[in-house]
């Protein structure tokens, strides 16, 4: 899917947490590959408490509406882990459940999911989905490479010579998770957007060529879920 798919059109798709300061930050030092080498395993978990006192909650629990627990919210999650781990999905299981609780057990769909991932090359990851989580919103990293390892705004290396051995070091950044800081990728990202519409090309990131394959992967593990199979990525084609 190119620039030309629909002549004339430039496209913008929310997935805005590529554009934090955290997911920056990440995808800088993993570009790099000083600190951690390549990457063969990673964690991404998107944990919120979508009830009632949210304002979506009354369209977000009807299929037709949030449509599943890693479609509606988790797909942020999934989203960076695909973008830092680097390489297509060829396979994924994904297995759903959901919660008893009266705020919960309205959905049409389950509220938790977890699906496990292999990527082209020989790498493997995992992305937990909980929209029935009582806790404060949490976007929980976990990357680990061949040098080092980030989980959040942590870092721990090999590579740089007098580090605490026992202890992780903590990176000068704003987390995703913190409410202070959760409006800053939208900023960003319309930025982006804008310049994009200025020179005339596709947007870094989100445009919907880009979107499109988190959103196979989202697809893939719904019907892993659903069907209670592993399901290639060849299948969606």
């Amino acid at each position: 899917m190119g620039p030309s798919w629909i002549r004339g059109v430039r496209t913008c798709v929310c997935l805005q947490v590529r554009f934090s300061q955290q997911f920056t930050m990440t995808k800088s030092i993993v570009d790099r590959g000083e600190l951690l080498g390549p990457l063969h395993y990673g964690e991404a978990d998107y944990y919120h408490h979508i009830g009632p006192e949210v304002g979506q909650y009354e369209w977000n629990l009807r299929a037709d509406g949030g449509g599943s627990s890693l479609l509606t919210a988790g797909c942020h999650a999934l989203d960076g882990l695909l973008m830092f781990m680097g390489t297509d999905v060829t396979e994924v299981t994904s297995y759903a459940t959901g919660s008893p609780h009266p705020n919960f057990s309205r959905y049409e769909y389950p509220t938790t999911s977890v699906t496990l991932l292999r990527f082209a090359g020989g790498a493997i990851g995992k992305c937990a989905s909980v929209v029935d989580s009582h806790q404060p919103y949490h976007l929980r990293m976990y990357l680990v490479g061949r040098d080092g390892t980030i989980h959040d705004g942590d870092v721990f290396t090999d590579t740089i010579a007098g580090l605490d051995p026992d202890r992780w070091t903590r990176l000068g950044v704003k987390l995703e998770s913190d409410i202070t800081a959760i409006d800053d990728p939208y900023v960003a990202q319309f930025h982006e957007f804008l310049d994009a519409l200025d020179d005339d090309r596709e947007m870094r990131l989100t445009s919907l060529a880009e979107a499109a394959k988190t959103f196979e992967v989202v697809f893939a593990a719904d019907r892993s879920a659903a069907d209670g199979r592993t399901v290639q990525l060849s299948e969606l084609a």
